[in-house]
């Protein structure tokens, strides 16, 4: 009689399948050591009960080999041979040196109002110049008067105070002299092409001309170096440029040579020197510069009133109060402004950034 042989179920036999699939599987997968030997082949699973003793002890040889042979903590180095590729990224370390907004400088409100007066001060030479032209313009301003006006305060710029020289020559008298030189020889000049600016833009037409002139002084407030200190001699170029090539296109409209001599003449004031002598004023008279910050706005709003009107004193009284006051207002508004787009800023500096090359300008 055959022996009673049990009866194997069906869930046992899918466990058993899937056990031997799951040996045989991990069997054919490499593991982690593996990965830093060149030609290993992958370790085979076996079970205690059928695999000799020589083989385990070999397994645990290579296990505690592969354990000595663990990489080494990985740098931030190209040149140094690590056991990483090239692109590789330290997930726990990279956003270590993670900065927002680094150099970020927060904005006072009345240091922001400070620092506006100088924009204000340009704003107001040029609206003054554009009322001067349009008096002369108009036959109700004197051109003699118009360049006397501020020539005093402008050429204080190349003449400030200084201690007392004993020597007639000393260097700064002669600069003095070479600069009484230059003074000279520019009126000289102007004197002789003014016959020639009166008749340079004959054949153009006064809307291209109003056009041009707008366009240019646009140019001289955007490219004006607010920033300056007092080691820079003279204004920016292209702003100067732009600015004498308007008063030499509006020159052009005036009737008579000594118009055109006397606007010129008041423009080299009031863009080449001019702004010499505010910066002057701002380094040396904090007060200074306040006291003549509000004059330049009374005198621009006045000016302007009178211009667009035609009235007289009154209108310019109520000119430079609403000039005043319009004035005090932008400068708080655009102040505020630009202390609220400070929150917006979201520069984001890290690891990954490029290195910024140290230039020495002077060798020890």
């Amino acid at each position: 009689m055959p022996p009673f042989e049990a009866p194997v179920s069906a869930s046992a036999s899918d466990a058993s399948i899937s056990r031997r699939g799951i040996a045989r599987t991990t069997s054919s997968h490499l593991r982690p050591e593996d990965a830093f030997l060149a030609n290993s082949p992958p370790h085979r699973s076996s079970n205690n009960n059928g695999a000799p003793g020589g083989r385990r002890k070999r397994d645990n040889h290579g296990s505690r080999s592969a354990s000595r042979r663990r990489p080494r903590t990985w740098k931030k180095l190209l040149w140094v041979k690590q056991a990483y590729p090239d692109n590789y990224t330290d997930e726990e370390t990279f956003l270590d040196h993670l900065q927002r907004n680094p150099r970020l400088r927060p904005y006072d409100f009345w240091p922001l109002v400070a620092d506006s007066t100088v924009i204000v001060q340009h704003i107001g030479s040029v609206i003054i110049f554009v009322c001067c032209f349009v008096g002369i313009f108009q036959k109700r301003v004197s051109p003699v008067s118009v360049p006397n006006g501020i020539g005093t305060s402008a050429s204080y710029s190349y003449y400030p105070p200084y201690e007392t020289q004993t020597s007639s020559l000393s260097p700064r008298n002669q600069e003095r002299l070479a600069t009484a030189k230059s003074a000279i020889l520019i009126y000289c000049a102007l004197l002789g092409l003014s016959p020639i600016l009166k008749s340079l833009t004959l054949s153009t037409s006064p809307d291209s001309i109003w056009a041009m002139s707008s366009w240019l002084l646009i140019i001289n407030i955007f490219t004006f170096d607010y920033g300056a200190g007092t080691e820079s001699k003279f204004p920016a170029s292209l702003s100067t440029n732009a600015a004498l090539m308007a008063s030499t296109v509006l020159a052009s409209r005036l009737t008579y040579t000594n118009e055109v001599f006397s606007l010129t003449l008041f423009s080299i004031e009031v863009f080449g020197l001019f702004p010499v002598f505010r910066r002057h004023v701002r380094h040396s008279s904090w007060t200074g510069h306040l006291l003549l910050t509000a004059l330049i706005v009374l005198g621009a709003g006045s000016g302007l009133c009178v211009t667009i009107t035609g009235g007289g004193w009154k209108a310019g009284v109520i000119g430079a109060i609403l000039g005043g006051m319009l004035t005090c207002l932008a400068m708080g508004i655009t102040s505020w402004w630009l202390i609220g787009l400070q929150r917006y800023k979201n520069e984001i500096h890290g690891p990954w950034d490029p290195a910024r090359p140290i230039i020495r300008r002077h060798w020890d």
